[in-house]
């Protein structure tokens, strides 16, 4: 069953990961069965995002099975406005945004510097897609304000709001434009059937949080779910497929 991964990570992080080079990435997928991955770096979230989109941008280029998300900073608008015309104008390598919140750059999601970047974004780029970092329910409200706010473009909802995921299922059904990610610290039993249930299959991607967590962590829970191959084989490729155009 082929696989697209829309939440991945390149570059190395402050504690041990098992890898973090193009080829271990590589390796890890083809494990897995993962035939694309869409990765942000490390290196722009945690220290610099100039540098780490240029060394993105750069480990990824000869690589067809690879993707990225471009990182902006909302502390430094000006700057991440320059990084936004250069790389979504000029390569087909990056396909969204990736927005983060609070604990590594201490701005809630729905910053100014953040909605900022959507009003550009949704100008130029009607129908872009944003992975948004949210591992709280209050986290996944914001994201539900940007996506009533920015109706033309896409979110998804990395981690689907992390050890609070059920009440998170209830802001998917009140747009059209947000889906889930499913990827967290903790394996659920019954979640990919829970959530098919309420908010239906088109609305959910895999996600593995690569390099942080090995994929089979999270695709072990959805080649268990009691549900459909034909539900599987969307969630693991054809929304992301359909969406990113891929």
């Amino acid at each position: 069953m082929k696989i697209i991964d829309v939440h991945a990570h390149y570059g190395k992080w402050f504690f041990p990961i098992e890898a973090d080079s193009v080829d271990a990435i590589l390796k890890m997928m083809k494990k897995n069965g993962i035939i694309k991955t869409i990765l942000s770096s490390s290196l722009a979230l945690l220290y610099d995002f100039h540098e780490g989109n240029a060394r993105l941008a750069a480990a990824i280029n000869d690589h067809p099975q690879l993707y990225a998300y471009l990182f902006l900073n909302p502390n430094y608008v000006r700057e991440s406005l320059f990084e936004m015309e250069k790389y979504l104008s000029e390569s087909p390598k990056f396909l969204g945004l990736k927005f983060y919140s609070d604990g590594y750059i201490g701005q809630p999601l729905d910053c100014d510097g953040h909605r900022k970047f959507l009003e550009i974004l949704q100008k130029k780029y009607p129908y872009g897609v944003v992975l948004a970092h949210c591992y709280s329910y209050s986290t996944a409200l914001q994201l539900l304000e940007l996506a009533k706010d920015f109706p033309k473009l896409n979110f998804i909802m990395g981690h689907m709001g992390g050890d609070e995921w059920r009440e998170t299922l209830g802001i998917v059904k009140q747009v059209n434009n947000v889906y889930l990610e499913l990827c967290s610290g903790v394996p659920v039993l019954g979640k990919i059937e829970e959530t098919v249930s309420e908010v239906g299959t088109e609305k959910i991607m895999f996600g593995s949080d690569l390099t942080l967590h090995n994929p089979s962590w999270t695709l072990g829970m959805i080649e268990n779910a009691q549900i459909p191959d034909e539900k599987k084989t969307l969630i693991l490729h054809g929304n992301a497929a359909r969406l990113f155009h891929l």
